[in-house]
Order: C-alpha cells, then structure tokens, then sequence
C-alpha cells in the first residue's frame, strides 16, 4: 500500500497514564481558526462512581497553530445530571446550520455493559459553555455511539448512528456480540428523538457494530459497520434513517475495528480504517496500520487504501484506532490513540502496565487528490 503524504508526522503529544487512557477525541476548527479537541477517559477501573463523579466530562485541548500544539483549556463547562460518565466510545463534535456546536457523547453506565444511551448537548457561544446534557432517545439500555458520528442533512435532519445490544431488535445483550445498526434522529434541532424502525441486521458474530452514516448526494444515507465477516458492511436508507437494507460487504477489508467516516472538502468520502485481514474470522484484530480509502462515486465503490500509520505492524502488537478528522487549510489534521495489543488477538492490551504503551496520536496528512 502506498503512504499518505505527510505534512506533520506521525507523533504522540499525550501519553496515557496509570488513571488517564486517551480514546476516543472528538475536534472541530472554530470560526477563529483554533482547534477545539476534547477525549474521554478510558474504560473506568473498579472505581467506576468515584472517577465518574470526579470526571463526568472531559477537559478541553486547544491548538492555535493548526494542530502542532495543544495546550490544555480546562475542563468542558457543561453541567452533566445524568448516570455514568463520557467514556471510551467517544465525542462528535459539528456545527449545525444554525450555528450551534452539537456536541454527542457515548455514556458509561454502569451495569450496562460499557453502554448507555448517548448523550447531547449544545453550546451558542463556540464551546465556551454548554447546555446541561441530556439522554437522547429511549429506552435505557446497552447502546454505543463512537467518535465523529452526529450527521446533519440537507434537510435539518440530525442523524447519530448507534449500535444496540437488545435481543428484541435482533442483538445480543453484550458488547461485542451480534448488534443491528440504526440511528436516532431529530427534525426540530434536537429537542426530540425517534428511532429507526428497521435496523440494519447482519447476521454473523458482531452484526453492524460501531455504525457511521453519511448523505449521499442524492439523500440517501449510507452506513457503514464494523463486522465480524472481514470486511466494513454497507447498508443504505432512503428515509433518512427510519428504515434499513440488508448489510452487503464492501471491499474495505478489515476485523471488527474502528473506523470514521467522512467527506473530504471536495465533497468525496473518506473513510479512515485498519486496512487488515482479520486473524480468524469474528475477530476484532489486527488494529494496525491505520489507512484510508476514499470513494470517487459517493459510497459506492472505494479506492486503494493509503497507509496513515503503520506502527507494530511487524508483531501485530499496537492499536491504532479512533480518529477523529479535522480539514485545514493546509491538509487533514488526524488524532487517535495508539495502545498495546495482544498479537494474538485478545483485549489483554499489555496487561497492568499496558498504559505505558502510546497516547493521544496526532499526524497532519495531505488532503488526497
């Protein structure tokens, strides 16, 4: 596979640490040309209550200097009445048409298998503050939304992709097994919710996980999934996410890993991957290297992969997941999180001490041609 064209490099700005695992960051470039960047704490240890009373939302970074640097701003100001914390899914942050910030975050509840309905809140004075976050949709249960995942259509409709581990729509009722993929979404700004009535269903150990969606040009919105069949999986809504096609496999080879979906500022999609052959099939490695694909036809068929990352691909022995996207003028701005992994394919992720291993990740790429 041919290598992207770096601007910046490959380099860790922030390295986790023994009560810190960076995952998951959400950015987005303000009006004045900073980068606001917000990530959440990892899986919580056994003293779930204490850190989710302690940090129930994340802390701001701020790049003035087109993502070089990234200077702590404190913590997010955004009152949090809810259960559980921001935690390892991930943020989406967008501008919304009427020049609001939306900010979705996945929750961690406890008892309920990492997940909990995703969160919302929204700020009127570019992130400064926000209002108090409230649950989005019902009922309560095992749902996951990850990074870079809110949508806004042409038509004012927002979209936000989940997966859900409820039996009653075809999943299992824990992370990791067969999930359907849908979506919730709003038509008056986000003060209420409905919920797909058809989900994407994909019968294989891993279903449509991790879902992500965009407009096509035509109004459709696609989806595409992590899966446990080695390759990302389409389906495809013409009603703006109420009802979904069965699952059909794409050509963007990979394990059930993440991925973010996006359109470049010319309009293509883009999609950033672990461009990798599963090492048996349902598995969630290897997570190395890290690549995109972009599409010339609007989702319908993807371009050769181009290497971002590579790091431990000789030993399999690294995760290189989570980006979240952010254009400039000068390129694409690209921040994940590098952890350790088990070569042979288990969520060890370097036992104890694993935390040692990687950090936030951050590398400026040249916008494709």
């Amino acid at each position: 596979m041919r290598r992207a064209r770096f601007i910046l490099e490959p380099e860790i700005l922030f390295p986790h640490t023994a009560q810190r695992i960076f995952i998951g960051p959400g950015a987005i470039r303000l009006d004045d040309g900073s980068i606001l960047m917000a990530a959440p704490w990892g899986r919580p240890p056994t003293n779930f209550e204490q850190l989710a009373a302690s940090f129930p939302v994340p802390r701001y970074f701020r790049s003035v200097d087109g993502g070089r640097t990234f200077a702590d701003a404190g913590p997010m100001r955004m009152d949090w009445p809810l259960t559980g914390m921001v935690s390892d899914g991930g943020y989406s942050f967008l501008r919304l048409r009427d020049r609001r910030l939306a900010c979705l975050a996945h929750r961690h509840v406890l008892h309920l298998h990492g997940g909990g309905l995703p969160a919302i809140s929204f700020s009127h004075d570019d992130g400064q503050t926000w209002s108090p976050a409230r649950a989005l949709g019902w009922p309560e249960g095992v749902w996951y939304v990850m990074n870079d995942r809110l949508v806004e259509m042409k038509s004012g409709r927002l979209v936000v992709p989940v997966a859900c581990a409820d039996a009653s729509l075809g999943g299992a009722y824990y992370e990791g097994a067969r999930s359907p993929g849908l979506c919730f979404f709003s038509d008056d700004g986000g003060a209420t919710w409905q919920r797909s009535r058809k989900a994407a269903i994909l019968d294989d150990e891993r279903g449509m996980a991790e879902p992500s969606v965009l407009e096509t040009r035509d109004g459709r919105l696609l989806m595409l999934a992590r899966t446990g069949s080695g390759s990302k999986f389409q389906s495809w809504s013409d009603d703006g996410g109420d009802t979904w096609s069965a699952p059909s496999p794409t050509t963007l080879v990979s394990g059930c890993s993440p991925h973010t979906l996006l359109r470049l500022p010319d309009g293509r999609p883009i999609l950033f991957y672990n461009h990798a052959t599963p090492i048996h099939a349902g598995a969630f490695f290897p997570r190395t290297p890290l690549t995109y694909a972009v599409s010339p036809d609007d989702g319908k068929t993807w371009e050769e992969p181009v290497v971002v990352d590579d790091a431990g691909i000789a030993e399999n022995d690294r995760q290189l997941i989570y980006p979240t996207i952010v254009p400039t003028p000068e390129g694409l701005l690209v921040f994940y999180s590098e952890h350790a992994a088990d070569p042979k394919g288990t969520f060890g992720n370097g036992g104890a001490e694993g935390w040692r291993i990687g950090g936030a990740k951050r590398c400026i790429i040249a916008t494709p041609e």
